[in-house]
């Protein structure tokens, strides 16, 4: 019979881990000449932004939420697993090239080049972004994020009047590693910081001279936007190509395939075609010059587009767990270093950013990540799903808090949901219940049986601990107002009540605080995914059913509108909340 650690045990071996010396994971600074290592007590700090990143990994909704990502993850995509790229050639791209998890996703691409250079060579740079508005892509985009990563190649007329989809199927289990967040969202809202700064060591006045190189000579570029005439293949979005042929020689330097990141979509930079994936099949797609296509009546678009938002909501609690396995005792998060994460945007700061972090700390974070995958990559060691017991934290508090927070109204009903959520912890056997320990008992229920391996275990399991300790010391806390009733009257025990799960609520910050309600079956949940939603979608997300009104402001930057058809198609109301 396996014999689970005690519960002094772990607790002793995690204060000894702390007490570490600074080469391998203390608490104390490092000098300015050494990089900066990961540390418990910053992990502790940032306790919320771990959890919530270990709970929304290769998840649609929590990424698109929390889309600044600071973390990276070590991924397996197993033998056997369909993946699908579309492009403008029947031949299949032998270089670096993006694959999509979705079959939709990868058809966005596969268009015809109607008599001129692609905007995306091959099928296009990873996470270029579908479609320009004008025809089966469902996001309206603008031309300069139609970019290519491979070079323009001649093509036979036939080919320039069609595009192909192709389907792969990986021979052998494939390692990526994962950048989490909306890491394919060509942004200048942090959503590629992790990449440019950690991964590529840029600086800031690096990056804005990328930037800035991709917006080109206008005179030199052909309308379709190709490469410029005289001069080498343009970077694509926010210097896509080179950031992706960087990664991939980072990932050849590490033994890996390629980086996974996410979009309105999951997709992989996948560095090598030829190895680890056969084609199983190469379909032709309808001539573009058919409009809306043949047999497709007049208005058809509003239906597509519903239906593929519908493909990524069913992507919003998981990728599905046979086609990305995530090693979470791999995880490298920003948020295990005391580097400063401050957004200058006074107003976004709930989106951490790495422009004003130190060479320090930059060099820190790479280094450790560096080691990490050294020593995890293709190791055999078991892994703990951390998050799994996120996901049962998440599950048994997060509506019952927000029902205690926002409904209800009545002291008897507010002190039946704390004795249902915490009785559970108490022990009676003394006339005078010991709370302390009973709020004990709540902070490790789900942590026990569990034994950290690897430095980033016990990271993770400080930053998951802390967080079960704020909650259930917060809760305890409303039910000791709650006994108290007797000197106060309802309402003050009622307001003060809220006020607290109020605050633990903030604290969390959990996503799933910000699901709609059961949306109609013609209706999808909808919040901002790159390139599209509306600022509308990310403060209040709503049922929709695949219009949007025109004019909305696009959370992502500008008046886009969102999806081809601007609500005129459809007389419904676009959305409710």
């Amino acid at each position: 019979m396996l014999r689970l650690p005690s519960l002094a045990t772990i607790v002793a071996s995690l204060l000894l881990f702390q007490a570490q010396p600074i080469h391998s994971l203390g608490d104390n600074a490092a000098s300015s000449s050494e990089p900066i290592p990961p540390s418990v007590k910053v992990a502790r700090s940032r306790a919320p932004q771990i959890f919530n990143a270990v709970h929304s990994s290769m998840r649609q909704w929590g990424s698109s939420l929390q889309h600044n990502g600071m973390s990276f993850f070590l991924a397996t995509v197993p033998e056997g697993v369909l993946l699908h790229h579309g492009n403008s050639n029947r031949s299949s791209p032998t270089g670096p090239e993006w694959l999509a998890f979705e079959i939709e996703h990868a058809e966005n691409f596969a268009r015809g080049w109607m008599g001129g250079p692609p905007r995306r060579g091959g099928g296009g740079a990873p996470g270029g972004g579908p479609g320009d508005g004008n025809g089966p892509p469902p996001f309206r985009k603008r031309d300069e994020e139609q970019e290519v990563l491979a070079e323009w190649q001649d093509h036979s007329e036939e080919e320039d009047q069609h595009g192909w989809l192709h389907v792969y199927r990986t021979t052998r289990d494939l390692q990526f590693l994962y950048v989490d967040g909306m890491g394919a969202g060509k942004t200048s809202m942090g959503t590629l910081d992790s990449q440019d700064y950690v991964l590529r060591g840029l600086n800031g006045s690096e990056i804005r001279r990328a930037n800035a190189k991709d917006e080109g000579d206008d005179e030199k570029k052909p309308p379709n936007g190709g490469p410029a005439r005289g001069g080498p293949a343009r970077g694509g979005p926010m210097d896509e190509r080179a950031r992706a042929m960087e990664l991939c020689e980072l990932c050849d330097e590490w033994g890996l395939q390629g980086v996974i990141r996410m979009e309105a979509g999951f997709e992989i930079i996948k560095c090598d075609f030829s190895d680890g994936m056969e084609e199983v099949q190469v379909l032709q797609r309808r001539d573009p010059s058919d409009g809306e296509g043949r047999g497709r009546p007049p208005g058809s678009q509003s239906l597509r587009h519903l239906e593929y938002i519908r493909g990524l909501a069913e992507r919003y609690d998981g990728i599905g767990s046979s086609r990305a396995k995530v090693d979470y005792s791999s995880m490298v998060s920003a948020f295990f270093f005391d580097v400063n994460l401050t957004n200058p945007d006074a107003k976004r700061q709930d989106l951490p950013r790495l422009v004003s972090a130190t060479e320090e700390g930059l060099e820190g974070i790479r280094s450790y990540l560096e080691r990490v995958v050294e020593g995890r990559r293709n190791d055999p060691a078991r892994t703990i799903d951390w998050q799994d017991v996120t996901d049962i934290v998440v599950a048994r508090y997060s509506e019952r808090i927000e029902f205690m927070a926002e409904v209800v109204e009545s002291v008897h009903i507010l002190e039946q949901e704390i004795d249902f959520l915490l009785d559970v912890f108490v022990d009676y056997s003394d006339k005078e219940p010991d709370l302390a320990g009973a709020r004990e008992r709540c902070t490790d229920f789900y942590l026990g049986a569990i034994t950290p391996v690897t430095k980033s275990d016990w990271l993770v399991y400080a930053a998951i601990r802390s967080v079960t300790g704020r909650l259930c010391r917060d809760l305890f806390e409303v039910r000791s107002v709650i006994a108290s009733r007797k000197k106060s009257s309802d309402s003050a025990v009622l307001f003060q009540s809220k006020e607290i799960l109020t605050e633990v609520m903030n604290f969390l910050s959990w996503t799933r605080f910000k699901r709609c309600p059961s949306c109609g079956v013609d209706e999808v949940c909808l919040v901002p995914m790159w390139p599209f939603g509306t600022v509308e979608d990310y403060q209040r997300p709503g049922c929709s059913n695949g219009s949007q009104a025109e004019g909305s402001e696009s959370y992502w930057g500008g008046f886009r509108g969102g999806p081809p058809g601007n609500g005129k198609e459809d007389p419904r109301p676009p959305r409710r909340v």
